[in-house]
């Protein structure tokens, strides 16, 4: 007899995005994503007008792992017309992984929904598209009065790196939030662009160590050594993330003495993602100096293990023998 065929797992997926279960069409929806075959499209697409939001997301979700980008115009209507925000944003995400720059319209037009996460992945899109014509729509957010969102437009504008973005950037240098200026900072650095240098050197004496050390790098990035200070001193932070960025800022611009700070700091470094950097830094540092390569510390070879000591031999206390009993001579018996 022959053995009986496998039944076929897209084929099952298939018939599954019919079932009159949303829990089955939805885990349907997520197989035919993680197949990656352009079969399932139509089926796919279709379920972006299913009756439950959570169906619709999962399409969403599965058309962005499929990399459709002939769906884009349908995710596009998605996004600007579903009535689920949490389906709006799965259609904002897909378009990360598609990775067609068509969608920067209608992420532009997300940028006014009325649901924050829309907006955000909508923002985070945008920046991972690199969208160059979405830099002035995405400056306007500095201005909204939460902190987050105007962190997260900064962010993205720093992935577009476009030097049209260095005045709002240069300005997010005096926001009144610590995080956003950080990350201003850090924006401005992958900008790369000298026009903000004067802004940059500001912000050296900020009142936050976080925003003076990205301040520092960002100088860095473009050469100025203008922030070692601040990056020496950072390297004593009680903060692991804020050492490990004033370590990487070291590496590109120090000196001699950049070298022996980092060789100070890494002698009681006691987290290891720090310690990594700030290996990093110091090899990155030598090789800038023209400095041979130190030989890697190796650890003492053991010692052979002693013996262990013998052991006197326990005397024993002799024992005094017990002496039997006289045996008493047995009476003769008169007959």
């Amino acid at each position: 007899m022959g053995r009986a065929q496998a039944p076929d797992p897209l084929k099952a997926a298939l018939e599954a995005a019919k079932a009159s279960d949303p829990m089955v069409r939805r885990q349907a929806a997520e197989s035919l994503g993680l197949s990656r075959n352009p079969a399932a499209v139509p089926a796919l697409e279709a379920l972006l007008g299913d009756g439950h939001p959570f169906v619709r997301a999962a399409a969403c979700d599965a058309l962005g792992l499929q990399r459709s980008r002939a769906s884009v115009p349908r995710l596009s209507a998605v996004l600007s017309g579903d009535s689920d925000p949490r389906v709006r944003q799965a259609a904002a995400t897909a378009f990360v992984y598609i990775g067609d720059g068509s969608a920067a319209g209608v992420l532009i037009g997300a940028l006014k929904d009325s649901s924050p996460p829309v907006r955000h992945a909508s923002m985070r899109a945008l920046g991972k598209l690199r969208a160059g014509g979405s830099v002035g729509a995405l400056a306007a957010v500095l201005s909204d009065p939460d902190a987050s969102a105007r962190k997260v437009a900064i962010s993205a504008l720093g992935e577009i790196a476009s030097r049209e973005s260095v005045p709002a950037l240069s300005s997010a240098l005096s926001d009144s939030d610590a995080g956003v200026r950080a990350e201003a900072a850090k924006a401005l650095g992958l900008v790369a662009d000298p026009s903000a240098g004067p802004a940059l050197t500001g912000a050296l004496q900020d009142r936050d160590a976080g925003v003076r050390v990205q301040a520092a790098t960002a100088l860095a990035r473009a050469g100025d050594p203008s922030g070692l200070p601040v990056a020496y001193a950072a390297l004593k932070s009680p903060d692991a993330v804020t050492r490990q960025q004033a370590a990487a800022t070291v590496g590109l611009v120090g000196d001699a003495k950049g070298l022996a700070a980092l060789e100070a700091a890494r002698a009681t470094e006691k987290d290891g993602n720090t310690s990594g950097m700030m290996d990093y830094a110091r090899a990155q540092l030598r090789a800038r100096l023209g400095l041979p390569d130190k030989e890697p510390v190796k650890a003492p070879a053991k010692a052979p293990a002693a013996a262990p000591a013998k052991k006197a031999p326990v005397k024993t206390p002799l024992k005094t023998p017990v002496k039997a009993p006289a045996k008493t001579p047995a009476k003769k018996v008169n007959r």
